[in-house]
Parts: C-alpha cells; structure tokens; sequence
C-alpha cells in the first residue's frame, strides 16, 4: 500500500476508481495547457534531478464535477474520465492506486478561485504550467523520498508558523534580514562576495535559531527543502516560457517577508539557485535529507 502525507500542499488522500468513458469533456485549453507542459520536458534535462518529469505522472483536471487523467505511455496521451479525487479548487500531489498524480483544478476553476495571482496580472496558461510542474516535482519527491522527507520534522502545521513565528518580532526581522542577503547572494558574481553574505546569514541563522524551538525551526526546514525546491521547478520551467520576466516574478521577491509558508518557498529556492552557481552537479545525489545551506556551506567552504 502506498505511503500517504499530509505535509503542506503535499495532501494525503485515497484510491479512486477510473471510469472507463473515453476522452471528452476535458477543455481544450486544459488540453493544450498539459501539451505545453510536457513539450517543456524535451528540454528540461530533468532540470537535473534524475528521471523527474512532468510526463512520469497522471496529471488530473477536475472541472466541478469530474476528473480528467491526462497520462503518457510510449508518447501516446490518454485521457479518462472518473469521480474526483478530492472535491476542491486546489492544486496538489496526491496518492491514487499506488502512485502520486498531480491533482489540479482546470484553468477556468482555478482562475475563478484566484481571481488574480499578483496585484496586477491574472492567473493564467503560463501559471498553470508552471503549477503543474511544481505538483509534478512533489510527486517525484514522495516516490523517491518520502523516508527523508517526513523524517525531515514530525508535521506540518501551519499554524505554528503563524502563531509562534510570524509573532515573533526579532525572528521576523532576522529572517527579512536573511532573505534578503540571499537574495544578494543570488545575485553576485563573485564567489567571495557571495561567501561574505553567506557568512553573515549563518550568523543571523544561529541567532534567529536561538529565539525558536527545534520543532519550529525543523518545520521551517522543511519548508525550505520540501516546497522550496518544487518552487526553484516551478522558476525553471516560468523562465523556459518568460525569461524577461524571471527577476521580476522570482528572484526580486525573494528578500519580501510574509507571513505564513510562503516565504520559505522563495527562501529555499533562492539556496537551489545558489547551489547550482556553486555547483550545478550538487542534484545528482541530494536526497532531501538536509538543509540546502549546509550543502552551500559545504562548497563555500565555511
């Protein structure tokens, strides 16, 4: 029986029966949002992580009503109708029948629901794209490395993040202080510069991690390898479609506090990022067992 989660976006979830009714009802546009998807494989190189790609798992469109499996086998796309797995408007990793498929609303739900993804563009094909990718990322993880990923911290409630972080004045202010050196980090050019800013998050971290529990402070681990990481996919796969836009959508949001998970997403990307300036070998064996930072740690030689 497959192991099942709840961590995060992650979901846990159970077993739906397929029913066998061919391929319509599926929107064209959600269509030709998984085609794009998957066409971005041909050029991904896995984004280096081995044998990862969008096409390895069911991607499932539920419109209100039903969900629409789009799976490839030998390059041919099959599309089947059945009851929904989960009767919500929400993106996720989920396990069905002893594998993890991508669960996603279709476009029209999902843009309903969001309305507007940032103050001032809508939610759109190249969102969703990049949204199925991210989910894509979550499953290959659980099936390679669900041990490490749920040894990582004992839950994920993100409550805590809100009721014991986010209150913390001093621990938010250090963390601005952090995300924003990364983000400097990113950016630089030169590998003493960037071991400088290194230097300094280290010694904010040490004083951040005083002021927090090790319960605390492992849920914000996991955060940053979990989510951050699938997060980093989603970049990659945003800059193959918009490039122009990368710093603006990514990188420049990297140093913004807000409160709740969504700032370890950027937090952990931008150390991905880091990562393949130091080393872009460092995915070949990483096993989501540590924290990106000891890995920069370790190249920069700190």
């Amino acid at each position: 029986m497959i192991k099942k989660i709840i961590f995060g976006a992650v979901g846990i979830g159970l077993a739906a029966s397929v029913i066998a009714t061919g391929t319509y009802g599926l929107p064209e546009e959600d269509k030709d949002i998984y085609n794009k998807a998957a066409a971005i494989s041909a050029g991904s190189d896995n984004f280096g992580f081995k044998d990862f790609s969008i096409e390895n798992y069911p991607v499932a469109f539920y419109d209100g009503e039903y969900d629409y499996v789009v799976t490839q086998e030998n390059g041919t796309e099959n599309i089947t109708k059945r009851k929904p797995v989960l009767n919500s408007i929400a993106a996720t990793a989920y396990p069905v029948d002893e594998h993890y498929e991508v669960l996603t609303p279709t476009l029209e739900k999902m843009s309903s629901v969001l309305g507007v993804l940032t103050a001032s563009e809508e939610y759109g094909e190249r969102d969703h794209i990049t949204t199925l990718w991210h989910e894509a990322f979550h499953c290959w993880q659980l099936t390679n490395y669900y041990d490490n990923i749920i040894n990582i911290c004992g839950g994920t409630d993100e409550k805590l993040v809100a009721d014991k972080i986010d209150t913390n004045e001093r621990a938010a202010a250090l963390f601005q202080e952090q995300s924003e050196l990364l983000e400097q980090a990113v950016g630089a050019s030169d590998i003493d510069k960037m071991r400088e800013y290194i230097v300094k998050y280290n010694q904010l971290e040490q004083e951040r991690n005083a002021l927090l529990s090790e319960e605390l402070t492992d849920l914000e681990n996991y955060y940053e390898i979990v989510e951050g990481s699938a997060c980093y996919i989603e970049m990659l796969v945003y800059t193959m479609q918009d490039p122009e836009n990368t710093e603006r959508d990514y990188i420049s949001e990297i140093s913004g506090y807000s409160d709740g998970t969504g700032k370890y997403y950027k937090t952990g990307m931008a150390q991905c990022i880091i990562l393949d300036k130091l080393n872009i070998e460092w995915k070949d064996t990483y096993d989501f067992s540590r924290p990106f930072i000891d890995l920069i740690n370790e190249e920069l030689d700190i």
